[in-house]
């Protein structure tokens, strides 16, 4: 079975679960190391809208099978973003049509855009962005220009691999690695420019001196001071790179909670490849978690939307809707109203989330602040120490995107 046929395959599927759906995890493993593949899968869902748009161009009726749209935009992303022969592409894909009566159509088609002289841009900004039309008319509400235009044109550019260096073990400097940078924000962060072999193989990653983490999320425990035996509980935990890093900081009574428990389980994974210890791991729903004691500080990396995943997981922008936004806001609310009871006072709630939504970010913790009485804790010097460009709304931050930093909301409050 070839790469383009699986990824034709991948590609029809509707993962509900996203990347990380079963089936996604498990076609990427087959074929983890062929950088063809993963460009054409992610490339095409990266720029489905602007594929789709010209691909209509040459349609007469728009109403055809999924399938027939798939190879259709696949075929469409080879000859425009690659340099694989036109002739090549277009036999190649051709032969993906199981029906002979459409391909003559797919035929035709894609020797239509070969013809195009130049990769032409539509003036529709959702189009030339390929984003859904509703969830660009929605950001527009409450972003700057600036930071969505940044954002969008982010988002067209795959993101390189980030890691942390266990600060128990070395020093970034003390890393001997090839085809890597420092990460420009993040003291602990590396990124990998290529990898030679396949990122678990790595000898520095099984031997536990590096834990792949975007640099975004590396950020979070660093805008906090942690203090040995303090009582700190990471109430959603999975996949764990806060938690573990938490520890790698300070010697701190580390308690790990997630709702699921396959996600704890790479979590625990996590913590014995690093020689790390936790007080306990819990199985639990955040808004039902209960402890006969109170911690110190709490992290809430909350269940989201995960708009600002985009670069990582372009599938992430289809997969939402105002409907979703807003019970996942509810959601939230609802983990940030049983959290706060087990803080104990002077206490200090971390609430962060990977997405771009006025509701889940900005409107929760005005809503908590304002129900529970809690002080916001400015955080934009330690922000500009860090050198981040953020959006401060009066309530926490949000990451502006740059090369290797996506966007996050992050948010201290201090418990009266």
């Amino acid at each position: 079975m070839n790469d383009l046929l699986i990824a034709y395959r991948l590609l029809r599927k509707k993962f509900k679960a996203g990347m990380f759906s079963k089936d996604f995890y498990e076609a990427f493993s087959y074929v983890e190391e062929k950088a063809f593949f993963k460009d054409l899968v992610y490339g095409v869902l990266r720029r489905q809208e602007y594929l789709d748009w010209v691909v209509n161009k040459f349609l007469r009726k728009k109403d055809i099978p999924p399938s027939i749209r798939t190879i259709l935009r696949i075929g469409a992303y080879l000859i425009l973003f690659t340099n694989i022969p036109n002739y090549a592409v277009v036999n190649e894909t051709v032969n993906l049509v199981e029906k002979q009566s459409f391909r003559k159509l797919v035929n035709a088609i894609l020797r239509n855009i070969t013809k195009i002289p130049y990769l032409e841009h539509p003036k529709e900004l959702y189009l030339k962005y390929s984003v859904p039309k509703w969830l660009l008319e929605y950001w527009k509400k409450f972003l700057p220009n600036d930071y969505l235009y940044s954002m969008l044109e982010y988002n067209l550019i795959p993101i390189k691999t980030s890691a942390r260096v266990n600060k128990r073990k070395l020093t970034r400097e003390q890393l001997n690695l090839e085809n890597i940078k420092y990460t420009a924000h993040s003291p602990i962060g590396i990124i990998f420019e290529t990898f030679n072999i396949s990122p678990w193989e790595l000898k520095e990653y099984i031997k536990g001196d590096i834990t792949y983490q975007s640099e975004s999320s590396q950020l979070i425990p660093l805008l906090i001071d942690f203090n040995k035996d303090e009582f700190i509980l990471d109430a959603c935990s999975a996949p764990g790179g806060k938690a573990t890093e938490i520890l790698e900081l300070s010697d701190v009574k580390l308690y790990v909670n997630d709702i699921d428990a396959s996600r704890i389980e790479l979590v625990r994974n996590q913590f014995k490849r690093l020689n790390l210890r936790a007080e306990k791991f819990t199985i639990k729903d955040a808004r039902k978690l209960n402890f006969d004691f109170k911690f110190d500080k709490i992290l809430v990396d909350a269940p989201c939307s995960s708009l600002g995943t985009a670069r990582r997981n372009p599938e992430v922008l289809r997969r939402q809707s105002p409907k979703n936004i807003k019970f996942l806001s509810s959601l939230q609310k609802e983990i940030l109203t049983n959290i706060w009871t087990l803080l104990k006072q002077k206490g200090l709630l971390v609430y962060s989330t990977c997405t771009v939504t006025y509701e889940e970010n900005t409107m929760n913790v005005k809503w908590l602040v304002e129900e529970k009485g809690g002080k916001i804790i400015d955080i934009r010097d330690k922000l500009e120490n860090f050198k981040v460009k953020y959006l401060w709304d009066g309530y926490g931050a949000l990451f502006y995107p740059d090369e290797n930093l996506t966007p996050f909301y992050v948010s201290i409050i201090l418990k009266e």
